[in-house]
């Protein structure tokens, strides 16, 4: 049984919590926030449900300092769902303390400090991965499955978009979120979903063109990109300007040579695919959540049960040198 901290325990903490707490093999043993009423708090993010605001256990080790927590002990793997700018302190100190460390995404804002604790997690010999929930939600894994075995022929083009509305813990105007500084913005916050995702399926871009809205502080909160590839047609649209009302709407449309899939929440179902030929359909999915299959894959490669990853915390640290290239594409158009 592998023993489980969690390090910030906002909305985030509170979505990995329940996701531990589904995984079979591990046990969260250890809760750390410099606000100690977050354990009682009931967090509601832009995802209805995914927070998990039952009760923290007794038996859970509860922390309001980081280092005092290290110090202590008493676990394997540390989840880190601190802000952004907090990202590498907190996952270069637990490698250090000898765990491995689950962080959420994105996994810095500047190459160097993603070097840093890749550079820590070799020292420590430990596993080191970055929580990109995308990628193991069952509707993209059935499209990476589709580009990956050709069963439609190759992809002609692709469209995806990920909008949502500033959430309800970080009002228009303050908290971190909003601040470029610390968060990295709607690129580095929302479009690296999408960002992250596409070049899991499609490798790194020759190029991209990048054109932002910049909204209140100068910086982008609307965001469109064209991806350069050889044979396909490849854009992405993020934002947080949405109205509150919208909350939250990602969805992707890919267009293989015979067959069209269009998949996310606006839609009648999660996934419905198009034939050339034969009747649309609507695929069977597994209904675990990306969070619950991200943690298990985790738990898998921490066992050694993985002998060849998908994914790595090398290919989190490309996803942003991609990022920073798309903000260097918007910032020639200022």
């Amino acid at each position: 049984m592998k023993r489980v901290a969690i390090v910030g325990f906002g909305f985030m903490g509170k979505t990995h919590f329940g996701a531990w707490k589904k995984c079979r093999g591990a046990k969260v043993t250890a809760i750390c926030d410099r606000d100690l009423s977050q354990l009682t708090a009931k967090v509601e993010g832009n995802i209805k449900g995914a927070a998990d605001n039952s009760r923290v256990p007794a038996s859970v080790k509860v922390y309001d300092d980081f280092d005092r927590m290290l110090a202590a002990g008493g676990f394997d793997i540390v989840d880190v769902t601190l802000p952004t700018a907090l990202h590498p302190r907190a996952v270069i100190a637990a490698l250090g303390a000898g765990c491995h460390v689950l962080c959420e995404k994105p996994m810095a804002l500047k190459l160097a400090d993603c070097d840093r604790m890749l550079a820590a997690a070799k020292k420590a010999n430990r596993r080191l991965m970055i929580a990109h929930c995308v990628r193991f939600t069952p509707v993209n894994v059935y499209i990476r499955r589709l580009v990956e075995s050709g069963e439609y022929g190759s992809v002609v083009a692709a469209d995806f978009s990920r909008f949502i509305a500033p959430p309800k813990w970080s009002p228009r105007g303050s908290g971190w979120f909003l601040d470029e500084k610390r968060s990295g913005g709607v690129l580095f916050d929302v479009h690296v979903h999408d960002a992250d995702f596409i070049a899991g399926l499609f490798g790194r871009p020759r190029g991209v063109y990048t054109a932002a809205h910049r909204g209140r502080g100068g910086f982008p909160d609307h965001t469109t990109t064209v991806y350069s590839y050889k044979n396909a047609v490849v854009t992405s649209d993020s934002s947080f300007a949405a109205a509150a009302s919208l909350v939250w709407d990602a969805t992707g449309r890919v267009f293989f040579e015979k067959a069209t899939v269009y998949f996310g929440p606006m839609y009648k179902s999660p996934v419905k695919v198009y034939p050339n030929e034969g009747r649309p359909f609507v695929p069977k999915l597994p209904k675990k959540s990306g969070y619950e299959a991200e943690v298990a894959y985790f738990l898998d490669l921490v066992e050694g049960r993985v002998d060849r990853p998908f994914f790595t915390a090398e290919d989190a640290r490309g996803s942003i040198a991609l990022l920073l290239a798309e903000r260097r594409s918007s910032a020639r158009r200022k």
